[in-house]
């Protein structure tokens, strides 16, 4: 009887063993595999329902919670994919349908989109150890310490991605830009060029080529590449703005404004671009003696943002020729018309001219002497007088290139009356020797007086 039972026992114990085996060989796979199928189709709550069941059996399956994770995944719930991912990497059992790198690829990328950047690194750390010869892995590091300021870090990530891929247009893009950003031209130049020649239709790059090649004195050449890249329209207002400010850098003026103006055709109204615009077109106005449109671009700044750049400062410096018709007309004058005030204004502080040199349109310097009616029994002597109508400060260089000029113009005194500011080292040498200075607010009294 005893050994009945014992046999009856151990056919148990054995219908169990093969019973298990058979449901873990043949169908608890089959059952995954069903369930990957529903994954695929969308039919993920159905998935996640018999996962949930299979997992309350046996927690540490681990490509049930692969599949959970996958589910999770197309639910978009990236917080519960995340937490089965982790999982999966704990009981460390992988396969052909369990694959580590494949998963830490899927963590680092829901890492970045939840803005969670520290561990997306530690992730692509992992990477670059188990899957070393993938150069997305360094790339996708060095554009993260890009992204967090960590400049010579993520330099030397692209250049590790580009020493096992050298045809990779992106790491190239990414150092030119860190090289850019810290003054290497020359070097940022070589860099986007190399990644042209991977990537001749990417416009950021003939972007930012332009943009070096600008800082490199080469306009002809950084015109062409905005050129190119105005097609693109996320770049078209930005390349407005960079081309117009090649023709301004150059004093073409009126090529400048053809620039600034298309700019503004496609610039959102209110945005930084269209007030970058404005600002850049009211100097380019400004340049050009026409100081009505300079101060309406200006001022439509103003309604926008009050304190954008020196705006503020560039509209006080014409308070007077928004107020003043006499200044207005000093300001706005063709060059023979603002030679004909100077003179008279000079004859009406009591002045003969013995001398007139035009500098440019915005200065003129006269060699005077006092009138002999007003100064009869008084030895006269020469004044160099400088007149600068621009709202640039003067500087104490300015003053000491007049004082060496004195002796050959037998002058005793320097006079310099400007539109613009001094700067303090400028009046600090005026006190200290025969210099006389002359600000906007004396200039508007000596106009009045003509």
């Amino acid at each position: 009887m005893f050994l009945t039972y014992v046999i009856i026992f151990t056919s148990v114990i054995f219908l169990a063993i093969f019973t298990m085996y058979i449901v873990h060989s043949y169908v608890l796979p089959r059952k995954e595999e069903e369930i990957a199928q529903m994954i695929q189709v969308g039919q993920t709550k159905l998935a996640i329902k018999k996962l949930t069941d299979i997992l309350e059996k046996d927690d540490r399956n681990p490509y049930a919670h692969y599949l959970l994770a996958e589910a999770y995944l197309k639910e978009d719930n990236i917080q519960y994919a995340i937490l089965e991912y982790r999982q999966v990497l704990k009981l460390g059992k992988f396969d052909t349908k369990i694959n580590e790198i494949a998963i830490r690829k899927k963590l680092a990328s829901m890492y970045l989109k939840r803005k969670a950047v520290e561990e997306a690194k530690k992730e692509y750390l992992i990477l670059t150890k188990i899957d070393a010869n993938n150069y997305e892995n360094f790339y996708n590091l060095g554009l993260m310490h890009y992204e967090a300021g960590a400049m010579e870090k993520a330099s030397g990530y692209f250049k590790k991605s580009l020493s096992l891929n050298s045809t990779d247009a992106n790491s190239y893009y990414y150092l030119g830009q860190i090289m850019y950003r810290l003054n290497q031209f020359a070097e940022a130049k070589s860099m986007f060029l190399s990644a042209l020649k991977i990537d001749q239709k990417n416009y950021k790059i003939h972007y930012f080529l332009g943009l070096v090649l600008r800082q490199l004195g080469d306009y002809v050449w950084a015109i062409k590449e905005f050129e190119v890249a105005e097609k693109s329209d996320d770049l078209k207002v930005k390349c407005y703005l960079a081309k117009g400010t090649c023709f301004y850098e150059q004093k073409q003026y009126p090529k400048a404004i053809v620039e600034f103006e298309k700019g503004l055709k496609y610039a959102k109204k209110g945005s930084n671009s269209e007030l970058n615009l404005r600002y850049s077109l009211g100097n380019a106005y400004e340049q050009m003696r026409d100081l009505h449109s300079a101060i309406s671009n200006w001022e439509r700044i103003v309604e926008v943002k009050k304190n954008f750049r020196d705006v503020q400062d560039k509209l006080k410096q014409y308070i007077e020729f928004r107020q003043d018709d006499n200044i207005k007309d000093f300001m706005i004058a063709g060059l023979s018309q603002f030679e004909h005030i100077c003179s008279k204004m000079i004859e009406s502080m009591g002045y003969l001219i013995l001398n007139t040199r035009i500098i440019n349109d915005t200065e003129i310097e006269m060699v005077a002497m006092e009138n002999e009616g007003k100064w009869r029994n008084i030895k006269k002597s020469n004044k160099i007088i400088r007149i600068i109508r621009k709202t640039d400060t003067v500087t104490d260089s300015l003053l000491r290139q007049l004082n060496e000029s004195m002796k050959e113009n037998n002058a005793a005194r320097i006079v310099v009356i400007s539109t613009g500011d001094y700067s303090q080292l400028a009046r600090d040498y005026a006190d200290t020797r025969p210099v006389e200075l002359y600000t906007k607010s004396d200039l508007v009294n000596f106009l009045k007086e003509i």
